[in-house]
């Protein structure tokens, strides 16, 4: 038995629906006891609380459009930057992060499925989990909670012609206000910076392309993860 000194993110529950079996995080105390046999599985778990709390860092929530494009997305809160190649076709979606988290560096959302796949590249291990609201990538003009928009300029960004707007936005009973930069042909929130400048969103080397399909389809000879052992039947 070995007690590790911090935590590594949260454990899986593992519920039955639909014939299938789904993990959901939970919390882990700081000091918790660990059988040694169990640590590998949760390099996987640790990235999995990562993605949840890193990836997508308090955006204001745009909705999915369906689109055809590949980019370098960048959003930064605060200090903290996160970065992924992503690609998108109509109702699914791949991110390729650019610094894995305990070996998963992938993560392809397919709404079609009402499913998420997790891919620990260096494993060559998968986890199917349900889709999180965080999972989402919203890249439509209007903003959720919007009040109001007004039209600033045109600009030229990274290649595109936009439309520049400051926009006010209702978040938790508060206004918050956006610059927010919109391709004039596909109307797509290529940036969009808060007044403040304490966060921005934004897509660069914004291509609009037809992607292949084969991008969203899962690796082959890839291995589930599985649920713990006193749940398989």
């Amino acid at each position: 038995m070995v007690f590790e000194p911090r935590c590594l993110g949260p454990e899986l529950e593992w519920k039955e629906s639909g014939g299938q079996w789904w993990g959901y995080a939970l919390p882990v105390p700081l000091f918790s006891p660990q059988p040694m046999d169990t640590l590998k599985r949760r390099f996987f778990v640790r990235w999995l609380w990562v993605w949840s709390a890193a990836i997508f860092i308090s955006s204001p929530a745009h909705q999915a459009a369906a689109l055809d494009f590949s980019a370098e997305w960048i959003v930064k809160s605060g200090k903290t930057v996160v970065r992924a190649h992503v690609n998108a076709k109509d109702d699914r979606w791949r991110f390729e992060l650019a610094q894995p988290q305990g070996g998963a560096n992938i993560i392809i959302v397919r709404k079609d499925l009402n499913a998420s796949w997790l891919i620990l590249s260096n494993r060559r291990q998968y986890a199917e989990v349900p889709i999180a609201k965080n999972h989402l990538l919203r890249v439509s003009e209007t903003m959720e909670g919007e009040l109001s928009r007004e039209y600033i300029g045109a600009e030229l960004l990274h290649g595109h012609p936009t439309e520049l707007f400051e926009v006010t936005v209702s978040e938790n009973g508060d206004q918050r206000h956006y610059y927010q930069w919109i391709t004039t042909a596909q109307r797509f929130p290529v940036k969009t910076v808060s007044k403040e400048g304490n966060w921005s969103e934004e897509f660069q080397r914004l291509m609009f392309v037809e992607q292949s399909p084969f991008l969203f389809e899962l690796p082959l000879r890839l291995d589930p993860v599985s649920p713990p052992a006193k749940i398989q039947h």
